[in-house]
């Protein structure tokens, strides 16, 4: 479903704040795959997802999504194929709409469109349904702004709303962070369903170990931006986090102890 090849990108060349991201990075997702991706901080992680989805440009590689090369197609292009959920609960959502008017316009991405009202009548039992499953009494506060939502209810709106016009991927950056640990676990909850429902192909960037461990059938270690580990199938069912940290520290040596602490 997705493939990266030599993947390039230094941030402020020829200065003095020259910083090489990744050099000639490469990696192959499968359809359906759900991979994990934990590491060091300022190891790629959320510039990967970035890079994937066209937030910033990359100096040179390919990126074919579905096969189709997207590496030099602009970011509005490729988010018909790709959902996404930002760590900020407000960033996936209009907070000054209400809840039926942002599923309206996720319902309707990539559609044609004319004159006419935003909102389908003849879908409103659906979207209420739909919003329903979430178990967060959304569905009798549909005609209620975003912005009198909490946290948890933006991200499970904005996830609901990201595989809503059925995208070939899902990029899941940090989308629990912000929120409490009661609130997050909720999210994680809604993330699998919602995951294995629609069998779309996600990336998931995450510090939280546990649901690193506990969510897909894949895990990417990164450092530096490389892929020191790709552990999937039984092997990573079998892991937990003391033999993740050992993974760590054996591939990257004593520079990975200080991860512990960032891995909590």
């Amino acid at each position: 479903m997705l493939n990266v090849k030599q993947l390039s990108k230094v941030f402020n060349p020829n200065t003095i704040n020259e910083n090489r991201v990744f050099d000639k990075l490469s990696l192959d997702v499968s359809q359906g795959d759900f991979i994990s991706i934990i590491g060091s901080n300022g190891a790629g992680k959320s510039t990967l997802l970035n890079m994937i989805s066209g937030t910033i440009e990359a100096d040179s590689g390919s990126i074919l999504l579905d096969g189709n090369e997207v590496i030099n197609k602009p970011e509005f292009a490729r988010s018909k194929s790709i959902g996404r959920v930002f760590q900020n609960p407000s960033m996936g959502v209009a907070p000054n709409m209400t809840i039926l008017e942002n599923i309206a316009l996720a319902d309707n991405k990539g559609k044609t469109f004319g004159l006419g009202f935003g909102i389908n009548k003849k879908r409103i039992d659906y979207y209420k349904e739909m919003v329903s499953e979430l178990d967060l009494g959304l569905e009798d506060k549909l005609y209620n702004k975003v912005l009198l939502l909490s946290g948890g209810q933006r991200q499970a709106l904005t996830l609901l709303m990201a595989v809503m016009s059925k995208p070939k991927l899902l990029l899941l950056d940090e989308h629990t962070a912000a929120l409490d640990p009661k609130t997050s676990e909720t999210i994680m909850n809604i993330t699998r369903n919602i995951v294995k429902d629609s069998g779309i192909t996600t990336l998931m960037v995450t510090h939280n170990l546990k649901h690193a461990l506990e969510n897909g059938n894949r895990l990417f270690m990164m450092h530096r931006g490389q892929i020191l580990v790709d552990i999937k199938g039984e092997e990573k069912e079998k892991l937990d986090t003391n033999k993740l940290l050992g993974l760590f520290e054996k591939a990257n040596g004593a520079e990975a102890l200080s991860d512990r602490t960032l891995f909590g």
